[in-house]
């Protein structure tokens, strides 16, 4: 079937799926997810690392991810003609990669968009005419160890000062407005109160479709007076894992301009690549994918499964985020903090920093603590 406009997910070469991002095999993805992207006018997918030669990964916690420029010009062979780079990976490799990465974009003729040189660069989206409409995507990503400064290589951080503003300035010159938003919580299906909130002001500013990214799982979907919201595509290219059917499948996105209809392609990761999901699998899927989207309205729903799945984290977060007794916390104070030094190292002020600064994890937290505070009593 032929798309408009074709989004995929997120894409890393950086795992088992490395040797076959290369132009000299049959590649990552199967003959099924190909035709698609043939037949497609224009096709844009999140990259989720820097493509650099970059053997040295910044300081930072959780795992530090990357492409080669060779892997780009795989899928630039395949048929991509855009990267959204916004995500919490693309300054793994510090600033110099992501300035790799946008050359390895230029030398390839790929468009980019949600990273820059820096701040103002960053915010830059994509404009573009696909099929006789004027098509504006724009991308951002949380707060991670990912962001672009004045000064400083870096992704988009979605600001809610400015970025609702400059969704609403870019669907003014543009048909067709399509938001990449990478945030959210990992495994999580539903949104979180406030990311869904968060989701339906970018409509009210003229989004068209919200996709969230990064969740690493097919998440729900609701629309928002003329938008669609999606909170979780799924992975696309992100390699496989023995048992887990989750991680394993994704969901491309293809957009009618002229209608604005959506329409999906089940995608799943076996050991030897992507392929097209068959139809049978394809029907029960979107069947799920529709009775987990029936509540998205519900917002008692929202709030309940919300708690219940932060509670489960709280024997994981708490610990990552309190400090020690009154007793430590005097002896620390009159040896000048000495103590925070020695059990609080740097790494673990990473965690730290990272739980109050990402806004999914933040809302994790005083999700949990809120509770123990106020209703625990």
């Amino acid at each position: 079937m032929k798309n408009d406009l074709l989004i995929f997910g997120d894409i890393c070469p950086d795992n088992d799926y490395k040797p076959l991002f290369s132009t000299a095999g049959t590649g990552v993805f199967d003959s099924g997810v190909k035709d698609l992207i043939e037949q497609a006018a224009y096709v844009v997918g999140n990259l989720e690392c820097p493509a650099t030669n970059e053997v040295n990964a910044i300081t930072k916690c959780g795992p530090s991810l990357k492409a080669e420029p060779k892997d780009i010009q795989y899928l630039k062979a395949v048929g991509f003609d855009a990267f959204s780079l916004a995500n919490n990976h693309i300054l793994d490799y510090g600033a110099q990669a992501v300035r790799e990465t946008i050359a390895c974009c230029k030398e390839y003729q790929l468009d980019y968009f949600g990273a820059g040189e820096n701040v103002e660069q960053a915010k830059k989206a994509l404009r573009t005419e696909v099929c006789g409409k004027q098509v504006g995507i724009i991308s951002f990503a949380e707060a991670e160890f990912n962001l672009a400064g004045e000064d400083k290589p870096g992704a988009n951080h979605f600001d809610v000062y400015d970025s609702l503003e400059d969704i609403r300035k870019l669907k003014a010159t543009c048909d067709y407005v399509a938001v990449l938003y990478h945030g959210g919580i990992e495994h999580y299906i539903y949104p979180s109160p406030l990311l869904q909130k968060k989701c339906r002001a970018m409509v009210q500013a003229g989004a068209d479709l919200v996709l969230c990214q990064h969740s690493h799982c097919i998440g729900t979907m609701e629309t928002a007076e003329e938008g669609t919201i999606v909170y979780g595509q799924g992975n696309s290219a992100f390699g496989y894992r023995e048992g887990n059917s989750a991680w394993n499948e994704g969901f491309i996105v293809g957009v009618d301009l002229e209608t604005k209809a959506l329409s999906f392609y089940l995608m799943n990761a076996q050991k030897q690549g992507i392929v097209l999901a068959k139809e049978n699998a394809h029907k029960k899927r979107i069947e799920r994918f529709e009775e987990d989207s029936a509540n998205l309205d519900n917002a008692q729903f929202i709030q309940t499964e919300w708690k219940k799945y932060c509670m489960q984290q709280e024997a994981l977060d708490l610990p990552m985020l309190f400090g020690r007794s009154r007793v430590f916390n005097k002896a620390n104070r009159l040896l000048n903090n000495a103590l925070i030094k020695l059990f609080y190292a740097g790494k673990k002020q990473m965690i730290t920093m990272n739980l109050i600064r990402c806004e999914a994890h933040h809302e994790v937290v005083t999700t949990i603590l809120k509770n123990n505070v106020f209703e625990n009593k």
